[in-house]
């Protein structure tokens, strides 16, 4: 693909993820995007300013670190830092997505992209903890389109791989992203296994309750049971009829 053309997907990219981002915490008032404190999740309106920053910071050198790096405040401090109110912070990320746009426009380098692409990617995970967020303190459901779940048909089932020394991890070079995390590629021994053709849809998973799935002691791992009985689970917490 040309370089144009990638700068062009990348832009579509930068949007989509920014639209999101807003989406998702559009209906939330200034209480809500503050929330209570928990280990467990981050105070939205401060957590919508760090992906502003992140992206802000890997692209062009800039933001407010004081406000919204990650690796430098701790968890329990970012409810009380002066964190801008929710207009500020909404410009702060359209601006900087408009920023990106501009760069974008008048073309990048391979190392630029990268960076654009890392936010991108940053962006998207973050739209899944603001909604796990929004699940875990209690708040409505976002009004975003909603998909058909995928029907599995030609995929269902198990397929069965062989194992042996398999290499784990990225080649130098093959990709024009890798996470760090990813790097590099090393040998591994695997044991043979099975593993589903695709993921378990909602529709499996309630059958699965319905036929008493959760009172089966051996379709559970000694582990599993020890949770099970010990939350006295019956379904998944969010499973609803």
């Amino acid at each position: 693909m040309a370089p144009e053309a990638i700068d062009r997907v990348l832009a579509e990219w930068v949007k989509d993820a920014r639209a999101r981002t807003l989406a998702l915490v559009a209906d939330l008032d200034l209480a809500q995007l503050m929330g209570p404190r928990l280990a467990i999740v981050n105070p939205l309106l401060w957590e919508i300013g760090h992906v502003g920053w992140f992206q802000d910071h890997w692209v062009f050198g800039g933001g407010r670190d004081e406000l919204y790096d990650s690796s430098a405040i701790p968890h329990d401090v970012r409810w009380d830092l002066p964190l801008p109110e929710r207009a500020a912070t909404v410009r702060y990320l359209e601006d900087t997505r408009d920023r990106v746009l501009e760069r974008l426009e008048r073309g990048l380098s391979d190392d630029e992209r990268y960076f654009v692409r890392l936010s991108v990617f940053h962006e998207d995970m973050h739209c899944e903890a603001f909604t796990y967020t929004r699940q875990t303190l209690g708040y409505p459901p976002p009004e975003l389109p909603v998909s058909a779940p995928p029907s599995g048909g030609a995929l269902a089932g198990d397929v069965e791989v062989a194992g042996g020394t398999l290499d784990l991890g990225a080649r130098p070079g093959a990709e024009p992203f890798v996470f760090d995390n990813e790097k590099w590629a090393h040998a591994v021994d695997v044991a043979p296994f099975a593993i589903a053709r695709a993921a378990v849809s909602e529709g499996e998973f309630a059958r699965f309750v319905d036929d008493c799935g959760y009172r089966r002691r051996e379709l559970w791992s000694p582990d599993g049971w020890a949770w099970r009985a010990g939350e006295a689970a019956e379904a998944p917490l969010y499973l609803r009829r």
